[in-house]
């Protein structure tokens, strides 16, 4: 007989906290857009477009006149929809592990399944950000060939400039991406490598290490943006935007865990979210591409 700390109960609460608590903290692009609840199958929401926020002929918006009706501004819009998908996955710790407390083995397998959502949602997320690394509506900025953050020619690496045209591309349709202190960049991991091995970056008035702990994948800051890291992200990608403005996060179902007995032969851990992702503001978003030779 097990003892007390083993029964089902006490082990699904100790790993259900355990999943969610891994998961909070390996999220990184579900940190960079908002996070709404929504009860509905289909979603539907407003895509803003470019333009201007002008009055019109006749309806200018300066110096209006004693009495006059005030003009009417709005950013064009299109009504999209999207329907939820579910991201989830499932571990097993065998009965002989339990019996044992076989702690490496009950550890991998909350990291394991983790790590199978967080993955998952943060790899939604991008897809949607980055319209699948194919931009439509987004920004985009290509790096010339041989300029590339992996040049032969190492004096053609400049990865401040091309992050500084990504920033002017979204600052040109009006979205206040450096004085909102909400601009990031965000890359992968051999893509910082890169970036972080640059004299240029390193040497700029404006880099700087990430502050106290390091949260959710932001290592530092450049050109007045959160540098954000992410296996998620395109190898030869950088996606630079503003965080919680560019798309929003449905949540039908937040994160949740089952724990599943099969008597004397394995505890069955699954957890799963439902949700999907929404491209609200696409104009706030700049996918380089051409990042690596």
């Amino acid at each position: 007989m097990v003892d007390t700390f083993s029964e089902a109960d006490n082990r699904k609460q100790t790993w259900e906290a355990d999943i969610k608590g891994f998961a909070a903290k390996r999220y990184v692009m579900r940190e960079l857009v908002m996070a709404i609840n929504s009860s509905a199958w289909n979603n539907s929401f407003y895509q803003k477009t470019a333009t201007s926020l002008t009055g019109g002929a006749g309806s200018a918006i300066t110096a209006i006149p004693r009495g006059a009706d005030f003009p009417f501004v709005e950013r064009g819009t299109t009504l999209k929809n999207a329907i939820i998908q579910q991201f989830g996955g499932e571990g097993v710790i065998y009965w002989q592990d339990i019996l044992t407390s076989n702690l490496q083995i009950e550890a991998e397998t909350i990291s394991d399944v983790s790590d199978a959502v967080v993955f998952a949602i943060d790899n939604k997320i991008y897809s949607v950000l980055s319209e699948a690394d194919t931009p439509s509506t987004i920004n985009t900025v290509a790096i010339t060939a041989g300029y590339e953050w992996d040049s032969a020619t190492v004096a053609n690496r400049d990865p401040v400039y091309d992050i500084l045209r990504g920033i002017e591309a979204i600052t040109t349709d009006r979205y206040p991406i450096l004085t909102s202190g909400l601009g990031f960049v965000a890359m992968n991991e051999a893509t910082y490598t890169l970036l972080m091995s640059n004299t240029k970056v390193l040497n700029h008035p404006t880099f700087k290490l990430a502050d106290g702990i390091i949260r959710n994948g932001q290592l530092a800051q450049i050109c007045g943006l959160k540098i954000y890291v992410s296996p998620v992200i395109t190898n030869d990608k950088v996606l630079v935007g503003m965080a919680k403005k560019c798309a929003t996060w449905v949540i039908t179902q937040p994160l949740t865990v089952d724990v599943m007995i099969d008597p004397q032969k394995k505890y069955t851990i699954r957890a799963s979210e439902i949700g999907v992702c929404q491209l609200t503001n696409p104009e706030a978003l700049c996918l380089l591409t051409n990042v690596r030779a």
